[in-house]
Order: structure tokens, then C-alpha cells, then sequence
């Protein structure tokens, strides 16, 4: 006599096989971008006016302390929680959370083309886009590292900035 409990597990060991075998065990998986995401481009202000705003908000969270997952100047920033905060409330524009998805709305442009408000990414950890700045102009961009725990400069020269240099994109129509 089979039990109903007997019945079931074999059912479901059956079901699991043939789940099993649906997938390509060989397949590689690539984590892209979301595509949901839609661009970005700043249009109702002019680049100069805007970047302007972008550079007297981002100077003023200067020595604010670095927080993982962190975007308020009272619990302090990470990276791209710093950026968002500054486009949000220098030009009211929201931009998605995380310095992948920030690349994923933004524009590529080439380096020698970097303008002030423009965005700057990163590999620091294996990653394209696992850290991003704010281009401030004369090759320096502002940043909330999480070593040493605060918002500061950099130089884009700098040796260990260079050598992980990934991206410049921009947000402004151009």
C-alpha cells in the first residue's frame, strides 16, 4: 500500500528532475544594467547654470562622513548616494540608486570632454561601476571613498584613481 506522503515525494522528486533539466548548466550569467531604466537628459538647464548648482552643493558635503548605503547629510553617504543626493537637490533631478544604475541613465562621453557636474566611475572592486564621483573641474572630482570615512577630493591622475578609471558619462543634453 503507498502512502499519500510517498506519492507526493515522488512527485515532487519527479518535478524537480524535470525542472532541472530545463536549464543550460554551461550558460554564462551577465548582470547588465537594468533596462527598465530610462535615459536622463537634462534640458530645462542650461550645462553652465547647472553645473554651477551641482558645485556649490557637492563642496558643501565636504568632511560628511562616509555610511555604506548612506544618502542623507545626517547619516552620511556612500558613493552613489552622495551623487543622488546632490543631482536632487541642486536641479530637482532623481537619478536611481546605485552607481551601476547611474551609468545605466547617463551618457558616455570621452574623457577629455569632462565638464563640471559630470560624472565619473570606477572599478574598485571588480566591477565597472562600483564607484562613482562628480567631476569638479581641473581634472578633480568629488567622491565619498570609504576609506579615511569622508566626502573629499581627488585628482583623476592620481595612480590608484587612473589605473581604475572605467567611464565618463554626463546627464546634460549636449
Amino acid at each position: 500500500m503507498v502512502t499519500c506522503n510517498a506519492k507526493r515525494r515522488a512527485f515532487l522528486s519527479a518535478l524537480v528532475l524535470v525542472v532541472a533539466g530545463c536549464g543550460d548548466p554551461v550558460k554564462k550569467v551577465v548582470v547588465l544594467p537594468d533596462h527598465h531604466l530610462q535615459p536622463i537628459r537634462i534640458t530645462k538647464v542650461s550645462h553652465a547654470a547647472g553645473s554651477q548648482e551641482l558645485l556649490l552643493q557637492s563642496l558643501s558635503l565636504i568632511g560628511t562622513p562616509y555610511r555604506y548605503g548612506g544618502s542623507s547629510r545626517e547619516n552620511g553617504f556612500d558613493c552613489s548616494g552622495m551623487v543622488q543626493y546632490i543631482y536632487k537637490q541642486a536641479l530637482q533631478v532623481n537619478l536611481p540608486r546605485t552607481a551601476r544604475d547611474i551609468a545605466a541613465v547617463s551618457t558616455p562621453i570621452h574623457k577629455r570632454d569632462l565638464r563640471i557636474g559630470d560624472l565619473v566611475f570606477f572599478n574598485t572592486n571588480g566591477q565597472s561601476y562600483s564607484h562613482i564621483g562628480l567631476y569638479i573641474g581641473d581634472g578633480q572630482f568629488i567622491h565619498a571613498p570609504s576609506s579615511n570615512g569622508n566626502i573629499r577630493t581627488a585628482r583623476l591622475d592620481q595612480p590608484y584613481f587612473n589605473q581604475r578609471f572605467t567611464d565618463a558619462r554626463t546627464l546634460f543634453a549636449r
